[in-house]
């Protein structure tokens, strides 16, 4: 059986029906969305839930994250920043192309 987001947390998934989110299919959706959003309830139940390794890898990879989230997790997990790909110089400079004005 696979695991099931607690109700408190459903509202950060405002884009699907997250009753029939299967949170082992799709873990790195999961961890972006309450990394980025997740109260502190949320954030308990990630870390329950999840390890410390999965984590890390979707905070190192994800590039939906805002830098505020990113930074913070970053400190709170004691990861270099530019391990980190939304901190990176390349990625923020990237991000500054897509609306020069």
């Amino acid at each position: 059986m696979s695991r099931q987001l607690p109700p408190h947390a459903h509202r950060y998934f405002w884009d699907i029906d997250p009753t029939r989110l299967d949170v082992d299919r799709y873990p790195a959706y999961v961890l972006e969305r309450l990394l980025e959003y997740g109260d502190l309830p949320s954030v308990r139940w990630m870390l329950e839930h999840f390890s410390r390794e999965d984590i890390i890898a979707v905070l190192k990879t994800s590039r939906r994250l805002s830098p505020l989230s990113a930074n913070f997790w970053a400190l709170y997990f004691g990861l270099e920043k530019e391990s980190v790909l939304c901190l990176s110089k390349p990625y923020q400079r990237a991000q500054d192309k897509i609306w020069p004005y």
